[in-house]
């Protein structure tokens, strides 16, 4: 990244801006975004035709179809935050170019902070390419608005929670190759229980795992509610995983990992630190 307007601007509110600008630019122009969201859009368009096709032969109804479009929109959604969240500064290592950052005026939370947010720039566009396949499987029927807005809401949540996830592997690794394994890995032991049928997830520790998983959670009351009509009342208690896990991994980010940010993976470890001073003395 190229930080000669950080140089010249200071350190300032707006360094975080500048940051997520560049790395915006970066993103989208480079065509890491366009090619995911291409191949997002080929995918959704088939399956929109198929499911259009299979229900004038089964009779679908119109909200699962919603459901099934949405819920796909969602996990890809949140797949690529969490890869791209997991490029972020292993990958600027590896290219050299997280030392002519950490040189700027910008401090580390804003450099981690416009990293962050440009990370979660192609979940609205997947929404937005999503919409003209809703229009067409939901067939006029009046869930489409509130489903598109609850899982707008909850999406919204598990985006931050596993783009901020990502970023977390990304500044433990050193190698990108280690940190999108990592960020995979972890996506798909999130996302397997979450795909499990509900017989498989009875009892009380099956109940447990479920609503501990953000995946699991957010499925299970938005197909509670857009698919069954049932009442955020009823199934409110659902949506704590989802609630939670962003928390969670934000204060991780910002709180530890983005004021340690360094050119080599990881914090700077105890012993390092006694040395440095010792050395400075």
């Amino acid at each position: 990244m190229n930080a000669t307007h950080l140089n010249r601007s200071g350190p300032g509110p707006l360094a975080w801006w500048i940051v997520c600008r560049r790395e915006l630019q970066e993103l989208w122009a480079g065509g890491r975004a366009l090619m995911m969201l291409l191949v997002y859009t080929v995918v959704i368009g088939v399956l929109t035709f198929l499911m259009v096709s299979n229900s004038q032969l089964d009779l679908t109804p119109p909200k699962e179809m919603v459901w099934s479009t949405l819920q796909t929109c969602m996990y890809v959604g949140v797949f690529m935050g969490l890869l791209i969240g997991a490029d972020t500064l292993s990958g600027a290592r590896e290219r050299s170019a997280l030392e002519t950052l950490l040189l700027t005026p910008a401090s580390r939370t804003q450099i981690v902070l416009g990293k962050f947010l440009a990370s979660m720039s192609p979940w609205p566009v997947a929404l937005a390419v999503t919409f003209p396949c809703l229009l067409v499987v939901s067939q006029g029927d009046p869930i489409l608005w509130p489903a598109l807005k609850w899982v707008g809401f909850v999406g919204t949540l598990l985006v931050v929670g596993f783009t901020g996830l990502g970023i977390l592997v990304s500044f433990w690794s050193n190698a990108n190759r280690t940190s999108l394994f990592t960020s995979v890995t972890i996506y798909l032991l999130f996302l397997l229980p979450a795909l499990l049928p509900g017989q498989a997830q009875k009892g009380l520790v099956g109940k447990f795992f479920q609503r501990s998983n953000p995946l699991a959670a957010a499925d299970e009351f938005l197909e509670k509610v857009i698919v069954n009509n049932r009442s955020l009342h009823d199934y409110g208690s659902w949506l704590k995983g989802p609630y939670t896990f962003p928390i969670v991994v934000i204060v991780l980010l910002f709180v530890y990992a983005a004021p340690r940010l360094r050119l080599e993976a990881g914090g700077a470890s105890l012993f390092r630190l006694r040395k440095d001073l010792e050395v400075a003395a």
